[in-house]
Formats: structure tokens, sequence, C-alpha cells
């Protein structure tokens, strides 16, 4: 064997433990999440986007969706709930002033069958995993995409001539003195009655513009535009907005000075070529010339207490590049708590378009070296289970391995005494999907993409058999070198009135047979079933072909 000379073997001692000091270096930095920040995530109810999943639910199955949601935010160890509570001139609260919402009960001022407040049951939810929820609210949408009826007593049906129809939606006229007096009144309402953290604005102040369209305000204008008019239409609307928040601002303060007051703008506040203030990047919206919200005043002003600018592109986006508009944002935030925002649902899901699987996770890492960001929020919640293993692989072994408290909570985090395994990738919850009997498969295997494995045996070849127990389902599947470990999740769909179905794990069994026994909560013959592999990693099968049983016979889909 020949042996180093010592001032040899020194030499490759010493390169040896630079390389050893270099990789530890570089891995605390990539893992080591910061000791406080902010995690986010959007709940949206507007279009029943995020929960409850569809109108008109019973509210136990409601409960139980927004239980599980919470529930799976705080296993990914985020720790803000952003809570849409009045996604469209309407409550998801019992109200005095607004009327029930259309996306809770299906008709707008009805109330829940039996007495449900999904704010104070959000609440009780949050702050019982020291998570802060912050209340959303739209301020001047009345209606979304869509028609359906106003409640009579409502504020825009009492008073037609304060709301202008544009864009297919409708919406309050922010240039009416009155309008905004009445959503001061409406937010107040919850600061005085709610255990909230926060009021939270998103990016809808004025309506998004249209090409070859005007915003129908100029009767308002004529009436209110004082020394605006008529030339200076953009500071006039931009004014009204302004004494909105700084209004709004200063109620919140004299009544419970702890309630924060946020807002989610759009990611651009100006144009470079518009404003040397401005940031880089080609000419397009803003959130100060198109919807009129002049984030940097409020910011300036301290009429704000916190800002998560959404920034929805991916790195080298040439309309908003996330790290160059992450850079801005840090150098002009004007000493307030900056979180960013991201677009997950660009991310996961059938709305993925980021081409990049790591985008978010990436985005992460990047956002964490800014020293004025402390921060981040998710949009949305119903994206959280849809992300790949790839996403869910770093989000639990490094970027969110750890619970950490918000920089500016005042309820400590709560920490598990038993600490949960990492969080996989679950067969299909709960969860109520609009479609008919001949598209009711091909939605699930589209709507649940992000956990399928095509490499997992599919079961096949279904029989049923009556016993004196109730009905044998069993099934065979094709040998594969994937079969270790493999079970098996039975699903059923069952139909609801006004279309659609809701869709339930039934059983999970390691068997390739399940009984449903003779009092089941369900019938048999009135409902469709699925029956999917998983393996260990929490990966399923493709669905396939949905059934129903007649007697002792399989009827496919």
């Amino acid at each position: 064997m020949y042996i180093l000379p010592v001032d040899i073997k020194k030499g490759y001692s010493f390169v040896f433990l630079l390389l050893i000091l270099i990789i530890e270096t570089a891995n605390c930095l990539a893992d080591n999440p910061p000791a406080k920040e902010f995690r986010g995530v959007w709940i949206a109810t507007v279009n029943n986007i995020d929960w409850p999943s569809a109108p008109g639910l019973p509210v136990a199955v409601q409960k139980r969706e927004l239980t599980e949601l919470i529930e799976r935010i705080d296993r990914l160890n985020l720790n803000v709930v952003i809570f849409q509570v009045r996604p469209a001139s309407d409550a998801f609260y019992p109200s005095e002033i607004e009327p029930w919402s259309h996306f809770l009960t299906g008709k707008q001022g009805l109330a829940p069958a039996t007495f449900f407040d999904p704010l104070a049951f959000a609440i009780e939810l949050c702050h019982s995993k020291g998570m802060e929820l912050h209340a959303w609210f739209n301020p001047f949408r009345v209606r979304n995409n869509g028609y359906y009826e106003l409640a009579p007593g409502s504020f825009a049906a009492m008073n037609p001539q304060y709301t202008h129809l544009f864009d297919n939606k409708l919406f309050l006229d922010p240039g009416i003195p009155q309008v905004r007096n009445h959503i001061v009144k409406v937010i107040m309402e919850v600061v005085r009655k709610y255990d909230i953290d926060a009021i939270h604005f998103d990016d809808y102040f004025y309506p998004y513009p249209i090409r070859g369209r005007k915003y129908p305000d100029t009767k308002t204008f004529s009436t209110y535009g004082k020394k605006f008019y008529p030339n200076k239409l953009g500071d006039w609307r931009r004014e009204n907005i302004n004494k909105f928040i700084s209004v709004l601002h200063d109620s919140i303060k004299a009544y419970k000075p702890t309630v924060k007051l946020g807002v989610s703008p759009f990611g651009v506040w100006r144009n470079k070529s518009d404003d040397p203030n401005g940031s880089p990047g080609v000419k397009a919206t803003t959130s100060y010339d198109d919807l009129y919200a002049d984030v940097y005043k409020w910011l300036a002003n301290d009429w704000i207490d916190y800002v998560i600018p959404q920034l929805y592109w991916e790195q080298g986006n040439i309309f908003g590049d996330f790290t160059v508009l992450a850079k801005w944002w840090n150098d002009h935030c004007f000493g307030k708590p900056l979180y960013l925002g991201q677009a997950l649902y660009k991310s996961a899901g059938y709305t993925k378009v980021f081409t990049n699987p790591t985008e978010i996770s990436e985005q992460i890492s990047i956002l964490r070296k800014f020293e004025n960001v402390g921060g981040f929020a998710l949009y949305s919640a119903s994206q959280l289970t849809q992300l790949s293993g790839v996403v869910l692989t770093e989000f639990n072994s490094n970027l969110l391995r750890t619970k950490v408290d918000t920089p500016h909570n005042t309820r400590p985090v709560i920490v598990a005494k038993n600490i949960a395994p990492p969080i996989q990738p679950m067969p299909v919850a709960e969860k109520t999907l609009i479609a008919d009997k001949t598209t009711i498969a091909e939605m699930v295997n589209t709507t649940y993409n992000s956990i399928i494995n095509t490499e997992i045996p599919i079961p096949e070849q279904f029989t049923v058999s009556k016993t004196r127990k109730g009905l044998e389902i069993s099934w065979v599947t094709t040998p594969s070198v994937h079969d270790k470990d493999l079970k098996f999740s039975v699903m059923i769909f069952e139909p609801i009135s006004g279309g659609g179905y809701i869709n339930k794990v039934f059983k999970t069994t390691e068997e390739k047979k399940v009984l449903i026994p003779r009092k089941s909560d369900f019938d048999p013959s009135k409902v469709l079933f699925g029956i999917v592999s998983t393996n260990e990693n929490g990966f399923q099968s493709p669905f396939p072909k949905l059934f129903r049983i007649k007697g002792k016979r399989i009827i496919f889909n």
C-alpha cells in the first residue's frame, strides 16, 4: 500500500474538512426554516372554489369538509388561514346587515337548515391549533359570474342605483359615499363580534379593465368628482379607495387595535415605464392604474398593517418575474410586514400551468433570502390536496418540516405532543363533484390527477355476490412489480339533488374484496362505486369504470 507523505496527508485532510464545512453550511442554509414565518393559505368561498364544495350541503357535511381542510393546513405546518367571509355582498356568518351567502345555502338570504356559524367555527378550529384567522372580505362585488337572485332585503337589492353591471358581474360603486360607509359598517360588525386576527382584502377594488369597455360610473363622477371632474377620473377613483381604506383603518384601531388590516394587491403596483418608482418588466396591468388601488400610498401613510402582493408568475416571466418583483416589494414596503402571495393553483391539479414541478418550492427558498420578506401565502387551499409527491416531500422534509409562529402573532404556536408522520398524498377525500353520470369518471381522474400513478395495477373483473351479511364485491389485479403493499380504496358516489355526486371513501382494505353490510347508510343500487389501488406512498391507480349494483349484476356506468 502506498503511504502519502505527512504534508500531503495534511493537505488532503484540510481540503476534506473544508468540503464538509461547505456542504454542511449549504445544507443549513437550504434546510433550516426561519424561526418565525408567516405561512398563509387562502380559503376561497366564492363560486365554492375551496369550501364548501357545493352550495346547500347539509351542515354536517360542511363542518366535516372545513374541519378536514383546516386540519390538513395544520399538518402541513402552515399557520395563517385567510378565510373568505364576504365573497359577494353576503355573509358566511349570521349578520344583522348582510344576507346569508348563496354559496353556503344555495339561496342568498336563506339561513342554514340547522344553526351554523362558519366564521365562528373556523375561528375555533384555527385558534385551537395556534393558527391565526384573517377574515377576508371582497368589498364591492355584489354578484360574480352567472346569475342568482339577490335577497330582497340586501343592500344592493334595496339600492339598485348604487350598482353597475360590468363584465357579466354586478358591483357596488366605490365612488358613492353611502356605499363606502355601508361596507365599513359591515366589516366593523365582524370586528366587534368575532375574535379575528385581521381583516383582509384581495386585489379586487374597482373591477379589472376590459378592452373597449368603460366602467359605467360617469354619472357618479359628475356628482361626486368635485375638484377631479372632468379630467382626472383615475385620480378620483383612487381617492375613493384611499378614503375607504383610511376610514376603515381608523375605525378598526379605535375599537380593537390588535386587529390587523391587510391587503393582497395585484403583484405589480406600477410599471417602471410609467413611474420611476415602478417595477421593471413588460408593461401590463397594474394595481395603481387599472384597479385604482394605491398600495404604495397606503403603506407610506400607515393605513395598512401588512401587505401580501400576489406574485402569481413563475421565475423568468416577462410580465412579472417572481424574483424581480420580490426584490421590488422588498425595497418598497416602508418597513411594514411583507409576505408574498404564490399561485399554488398554477402548480397543482387541473389548473396547473407551471412547467417547473418545483416552482413553488423554489420560490419559497428565494423569498427567504430577502431581508424584509417575512413569509408567504398560497392560493388556494383546495390545491393542498393535489400536491405532487415531489412537492410534498420538499415541504415535509425541508421547507415546512417544523411548526413556527408568525412574526407578529399574539397566539403562540401549539405543537402537538404526538407529532404526526409527514403528510402523504391521500386518496380522494369526501368532495362534491358537479357532473352527470356520463362524465363523472373522467372528472374524478382529472381532478385527482396529481396523486395518480399509472404504473399501479388497476382493479378489474369485478363480481358481486349476496351473503348472509350483505353484498360482497370482489376483484382482481394484473400481476405487477408494483404489487407490494397494495391497499384498495372503495369509493362511493352518491347523487345529490340539483345534479352531481358526493364522493367519499367507504372503506380501505388489503383484501381484494369488500363487504357492504345489509344495514348501510346508503342504498347500493343507487350509488356508483369506484375502486382504486393505493401504494405505501399514498399514490393511487387511475379510476377504472365506475359501476352500480343491480341485484347480483355489475352495471358499468
